[in-house]
């Protein structure tokens, strides 16, 4: 019976020191948990709300992500350029001596309208590409294109984009068509590439192809590279 009673009380004493170790329960959060920005925007996301329970603490990510930095002091995130397209999970810890707090939020950075300037080429061998064109991508998910001064050179089609890859559907001298039909258009062209974004540019580059229905076919002709404007 000593042995039983021995037991419980070594356990009920590691029980307590195990909840003495513990942070006790503060407010700790932003405004919201998701926060929405245009791709290569810069802003800042206010600081928390944060009661400390006793010394005022700091504030740093749990991990770093590109284009995100942290003010120690007041917990506020600035947002940079360089922040990759598409959801990034934000865990921010706040600390205080040997006790410390965990929030998390969603910081989505959204391609809605971009104006870009590149062109293609006609050789799948070479990367080189005369920047002759105009694109506009629109949040919508259509497109216009143009060639830089020639009249009547004006296109439209629709765009997507998973991840860093983006896809085009396109037809250039066809202003009067709905861009929602292209896909469905014989004889257009289809762009496949990357969007990379540092902080001084954005890029798209990758390969074009003529879609035709019929033979049923998908031939690429070249390259392409388009730059932020």
């Amino acid at each position: 019976m000593k042995k039983y009673l021995a037991l419980g009380f070594s356990l009920l004493i590691l029980l307590s020191c195990s909840k003495d170790d513990d942070s006790p329960s503060v407010d700790f959060n932003y405004a919201s948990e998701i926060f929405e920005v245009a791709f290569r925007s810069q802003g800042t996301i206010p600081q928390p709300s944060m009661e400390w329970p006793q010394e005022t603490g700091t504030f740093s990510l749990k991990n770093s992500i590109e284009g995100l930095e942290i003010d120690e002091n007041t917990g506020a995130i600035s947002i940079e350029r360089n922040l990759q397209v598409g959801d990034h999970e934000v865990t921010v810890i706040a600390q205080s001596g040997s006790q410390s707090w965990e929030t998390t939020l969603l910081v989505t950075s959204v391609l809605k309208y971009s104006f870009w300037v590149g062109g293609r080429n006609n050789d799948p061998d070479s990367d080189e590409v005369e920047y002759n064109s105009i694109l506009q991508l629109y949040a919508d998910g259509t497109l216009d294109i143009e060639l830089i001064d020639e009249m009547g050179s004006e296109g439209v089609g629709v765009w997507s984009i998973d991840g860093n890859v983006i896809q085009m559907h396109l037809c250039l001298y066809c202003s009067d068509m709905d861009p929602q039909d292209i896909p469905q258009y014989d004889e257009h062209s289809y762009f496949e590439g990357t969007l990379e974004n540092d902080i001084m540019d954005a890029t798209i580059t990758g390969e074009w192809y003529v879609v035709r229905f019929d033979p049923d076919s998908a031939t690429q002709r070249g390259n392409f590279a388009f730059e932020w404007d």
